[in-house]
């Protein structure tokens, strides 16, 4: 019999874990492989049509549809997975019998599970507006596109880790937690530029971390997009990876805590 490594063993939980979260997912309605995609997708196509009409029909220099586009699904993504990752150990506490199964690998399929729904999502959309409304969907600088993108992935991760290990410890928190992303939504630059933002505000505004990621991806996005003094990924990085090492950290104490049936 063959023995199989530390990784080969968690690579295949994780593996079963994403196809369990798809699959219940799926199978949660009818219809449940179109509702999956589509639920996302009209919620974006909703958002954009409003603020498009509210706003007109373009910002000096860019489309409003593919500007929105390009800032809404990132914070929808890094939302969506601070949210389903709070909420992994709840959800699977009875597969923690299996002593192969951790709560991480729980958080990290969620993660997997909700990077490619945005990921279609964004591909779908972007993909709609270049062929049948043609509009430009180029993006300008590809490697800090991805850049940026990584490190919304690493920042949602830590946190929705941090959130789980507190919601564990107090439950109540959690629909605090949910209610806190409303006024990130306005502050994270999701629907307006930062140059537009209030001068007054802005200092305290750029100690969102989301603000830079969406910033820095539109920045890539866009050839002639402008730089806002402040506002860059080097910030969102730094607070990235001191939350990653803090929700590793609090991981790491409370482990136990966190498998108890």
């Amino acid at each position: 019999m063959i023995q199989r490594s530390s990784f080969d063993v968690t690579r295949s939980v994780i593996f079963a874990l994403i196809v369990r979260e798809m699959h219940g997912r799926i199978n949660a309605r009818r219809l449940g492989a179109f509702w999956l995609f589509f639920e996302p997708v009209s919620h974006v196509i909703g958002i954009v049509l409003l603020i498009a009409i509210v706003r007109g029909r373009s910002i000096p220099g860019f489309d409003v549809p593919v500007f929105l586009v390009v800032g809404i699904v990132p914070f929808l993504m890094m939302k969506n997975m601070c949210l389903k990752i709070m909420e992994a150990i709840a959800s699977n506490k009875a597969l923690f019998a299996y002593r192969q199964i951790k709560p991480v690998d729980t958080m990290i399929a969620r993660a997997v599970v909700e990077f490619t729904l945005s990921a279609c999502v964004y591909v779908l959309l972007m993909f709609a507006m270049g062929f049948f409304l043609d509009y430009t969907i180029s993006i300008a600088r590809p490697l800090e596109w991805l850049f940026s993108i990584f490190i919304g992935v690493i920042l949602s991760f830590s946190i929705g880790m941090i959130m789980c290990i507190i919601v564990e410890e107090v439950p109540e928190m959690r629909s605090f937690f949910r209610l806190l992303f409303l006024p990130l939504y306005f502050i994270s630059g999701a629907v307006y530029p930062t140059w537009a933002m209030p001068n007054n505000l802005l200092p305290w505004i750029d100690w969102n971390p989301f603000l830079h990621v969406i910033d820095s991806v539109r920045w890539a996005t866009f050839e002639w997009y402008p730089k806002t003094a402040g506002i860059g990924i080097g910030y969102a990085a730094e607070v990235s990876y001191v939350l990653l090492f803090l929700a590793i950290s609090l991981y790491r104490i409370h482990r136990h805590r966190l498998i108890a049936l």
